[in-house]
This record gives C-alpha cells, structure tokens and sequence, in this order.
C-alpha cells in the first residue's frame, strides 16, 4: 500500500501516547518517514489547537485534524478551522450550574474557539488534571455564556459522574446533547464526562474530512483505543488499534497493533508499508 495513497488519524492518549504521555522516539521517526512517502498524518483527539499542539514536539502532524472529540476539524498550515460544531448551551449550561452547587469540588471546563475556560474555582482544581487542560482560564459560567462552547466537561468521581448521567437523562437532556465518560492514563482512576453537540463524534468528523480537497481519493486509516474513538473506526476504511485497547475497539478493528507503550503508530506504518 503506498503513503502517498493512504491518510492517518491518530487518537493520542492510549494510542499515540504512552502511558507516561510521552511520543517515542520511534513513532517520531516512523511518522517522518511516511510523510516523506507522501502520506498525510492527522491528529483525531478530544483536546484543542494550543492544547495539543505542546504535546507533539517533533511529531509530523501534515493535515488537518480533528479536535474536540468531532466538533471541530482545524487546519494547522492556515491557523483555521474547517468545520466546527457546537453544543446546546442552554441545556449544558444547565448541568454546569448543578455540578457546581452540588460539587463544589468537581472541575468543571467549557471549551471555545478561544480558550479552555474553567468555570470552577482555582482554589478546588485538581491539579494533575488542571496541568494536563492549559492554557486555561478561569472564568465565571456567566462570562462563559457569552461565547459559544464547542463542548464542556464535567471531572469528577465515578458516583458523582454516575448521579449526573441519572440526573441529565431524568431532566430530558440527553436528548439535546451527546456525552462519553472517559478516562486517562496520565491521571489514574480518574473519569470525566463529557458533554458534545448532538450527532457529533470523531466518526462524524471523518465524514466531513472526506469532503476536502486533501483527503479525496486517499484511504483513510482510523486508529485509536477508547469508547471515544468507536465511531472513527467504524467510519474509517482500515480501523486499527493497540492491543492494549478496550476489547469494544478490539472486536471491530481490522488490524491489532502492538501496545500503545511499544510504539504501536510505529507498528501501523510498518504494516502500511508491507500491506
């Protein structure tokens, strides 16, 4: 199979990353040789621009990305987004407001077009996860309210993001919004709920990426490893994951990679190569 006929979008935590959140040496290397090949290497991460992009030193990302979980696609060589998606705010803005009064210790982030804004307070931050959200701001979720959120994000215990998936399916919002739990490797037993325009998801993205210029007559590769990267799989034309992943994503991937803490992107263009 030639790069130059092929596209990646890569998950990064659990899949591009190590556990340590760190990118290897040798899936740096592998990515500049395929680009060099002609192949176009994408991002398809739940994170935005100036978030991600101090993670990847070194990484050859060429094409554009998909960010914010599928909200968002962002062009890095012209600064831009693509496409773009937001959340029903009112409804959101609802469950906002009753996390903050019934846990005040949760963090709690809105995420725009300009920023990562916390509208939690700073004195109850939980800082390896605050750490892993800058730049971030911390505003009020009145001051919020006056942009419009491509998503927003609920961390806390898993009791408390249990009672809020109760509490939003009770009041009839789960049917003005989308939502995931996840998690992360670089804050162990952490959970997170995450709340997304409607219809909207990494493989809602992928159709849209399949519309430009850049991507039309290549074969799109999907890899990730989590309950968020379901869809882009689905939707991609080879699916492939770590074999560390989430047996959900195992069971529908084309090709099982090694683990995501042995250079599994590595791995995938070795396998593009020989294919």
């Amino acid at each position: 199979m030639r790069a130059d006929q092929t596209a990646i979008f890569c998950d990064l935590d659990g899949t591009l990353f190590d556990c340590k959140g760190e990118v290897s040496i040798r899936n740096k290397e592998a990515i500049s040789r395929y680009v060099r090949q002609g192949g176009l290497f994408a991002i398809a991460t739940g994170r935005c621009p100036d978030n991600m992009i101090q993670y990847l030193d070194g990484v050859d990302y060429n094409a554009p990305c998909i960010l914010l979980n599928g909200a968002g696609v962002y062009d890095f060589a012209r600064n831009c987004y693509l496409y773009t998606k937001f959340v029903n705010q009112e409804a959101v803005s609802k469950v906002l407001r009753r996390a903050r009064k019934r846990y005040p210790a949760a963090d709690l982030q809105i995420y725009t077009e300009e920023s990562i804004f916390y509208v939690s307070p700073k004195e109850t931050v939980y800082l390896p996860f605050w750490e892993l959200h800058q730049k971030s701001r911390f505003i009020t979720i009145e001051e919020a309210e006056t942009r419009s959120w491509f998503k927003a994000l609920f961390f806390g215990t898993r009791s408390e993001t249990d009672e809020m998936e109760n509490w939003i399916a009770e009041q009839g919002l789960n049917h003005m919004f989308d939502w995931v739990i996840g998690t992360t490797d670089i804050v162990p037993g952490s959970r997170y709920l995450e709340m997304l325009p409607k219809n909207t998801n990494k493989g809602s993205a992928l159709k849209e990426c399949r519309n430009l210029s850049a991507y039309r007559g290549r074969k799109l590769i999907g890899v990730g490893d989590y309950f968020n990267d379901l869809e882009l799989l689905e939707e991609a034309d080879i699916a492939a994951c770590p074999c560390n992943s989430h047996p959900d994503v195992i069971a529908i991937s084309d090709w099982i990679l090694s683990s995501n803490n042995d250079s599994a992107i590595a791995d995938l263009i070795g396998k593009i190569e020989n294919a």
